[in-house]
């Protein structure tokens, strides 16, 4: 094998910053394509490439120096990897992956018709197209962008018809390129939103963590809990779904993916709302809602709390090395974001780091020296034998943290 073995990373955020740290921590060589010069990876790359994502000549020039080139965004540019494929450079996740999960409404096609269990989704041509779709299933539905959409950005929730929703139906589809760039999904009321990270090698293997539990504040996550609170049966099932959706998607490396929990009795389980879903038995089911074919927020618990990193199993993956099967090291983790404030834009400093260091808590904090918005800034892990004494210590976290302009 070469050594030493070297990995290139097109995108450099926390994602990427997080896998380049267990690269170097296997001495590997890690070099990095971002189209910012201070992105968080840079204090880690042997070779940082400051260009765009769509940059052909910088991309290849990633790729000629990399033993495998991995992605941790998905504005990846899929034209520009098929391309490297081609000229026999090691792409993972391949870039057909890549091609179908950044097209949401190609993602749920290809799921529905791979038997896993997705929403109902619909391609729309017009404001009486998307009426007669609502109709024809029962309002409210989902109105969504198919390419670019993350963290809830690029969803509108159509409730009926009337002239005050057309008007905003018709801003959200111009905004979003036109009635081509959108499509219609049934609306699903969810109990829980459950995650699962899953890796696939090269050669078929496949191995899933534990099911997290996930809450969001406005499409953006919050905070992760696991094991999730759900029923051991339907955890199992939810692992079982994730390993297929990898398997459908021929995918190597890790990917996340995103489910809901639903009451099997209820009206969302009825055979009109859930293409391929099915009782677990214990009076839920679960639909996939999103795929990310990448290494995602809602794994990084495994961190401190898993025999393997979901960033380690990622590298082992890509690389073609050995995959670990991961277990939990302790009965039970949560995961809490530090996210930016909207009203502060600019240079920032997180006020109340310094009296969480006094407790049991494994503060990761990204280094992106400004904020925008609500923008993930870092996470805090907690690990313990008590789910609820460590609920009730992220409660104490969030109250302490406060992000202050400087």
């Amino acid at each position: 094998m070469k050594n030493p073995i070297s990995i290139g990373i097109v995108g450099g955020g926390q994602l990427g910053k997080m896998l380049a740290m267990e690269a170097k921590r296997l001495s590997m060589r890690v070099n990095v394509l971002d189209p910012s010069d201070d992105c968080p990876a840079s204090m880690l790359a042997d070779e940082l490439i400051v260009a765009r994502f769509n940059d052909a000549e910088a991309i290849e020039r990633l790729a000629s120096m990399s033993d495998a080139v991995t992605y941790e965004i998905e504005l990846a540019d899929a034209d520009i990897l098929t391309s490297l494929e081609r000229k026999g450079y090691k792409v993972r996740p391949p870039a057909h992956a890549l091609r179908i999960v950044q097209d949401k409404f190609m993602q749920k096609y290809m799921l529905s018709k791979s038997n896993i269990p997705v929403a109902e989704s619909f391609t729309v041509n017009s404001m009486d197209d998307l009426h007669s779709i609502a109709r024809s299933i029962g309002y409210p539905v989902m109105l969504k962008v198919k390419r670019g959409g993350y963290d809830g950005r690029g969803n509108m929730l159509v409730k009926g018809y009337d002239d005050s929703t057309n008007d905003r139906i018709a801003r959200f589809v111009a905004s979003k390129g036109g009635w081509g760039s959108v499509y219609v999904e049934r609306f699903i009321p969810f109990i829980k939103e459950v995650s699962v990270i899953v890796a696939r090698s090269s050669k078929g293997e496949v191995v899933a963590y534990p099911v997290a539990e996930n809450v969001h504040d406005d499409g953006i996550l919050d905070t992760s809990i696991v094991p999730a609170r759900i029923p051991e049966e339907l955890a199992y099932k939810t692992r079982r779904v994730a390993m297929d959706v990898i398997k459908a998607l021929d995918g190597i490396g890790v990917f996340g993916v995103e489910m809901f929990v639903t009451e099997s009795n209820g009206e969302s389980n009825s055979s009109n709302n859930i293409s391929n879903g099915g009782d677990d038995g214990d009076g839920y089911s679960i639909l996939v809602n999103e795929v990310a074919p990448r290494v995602h927020n809602t794994g990084h618990y495994s961190i401190e709390a898993c025999n393997i990193s979901q960033f380690e199993q990622h590298i082992r993956a890509v690389l073609d090395l050995p995959l670990i099967e991961p277990r939990m090291v302790c009965k039970a983790a949560v995961m809490i974001n530090i996210l930016g404030d909207d009203g502060i834009n600019g240079y920032y400093a997180i006020d109340g780091i310094e009296r969480i260091m006094y407790m049991d808590a494994r503060i990761h904090i990204y280094g992106k020296r400004s904020n925008k918005g609500r923008r993930k800034l870092g996470h805090i892990t907690l690990v313990g034998d008590d789910l609820d004494d460590l609920l009730k210590s992220a409660m104490q976290i969030k109250s302490a943290l406060r992000l202050v302009s400087v």
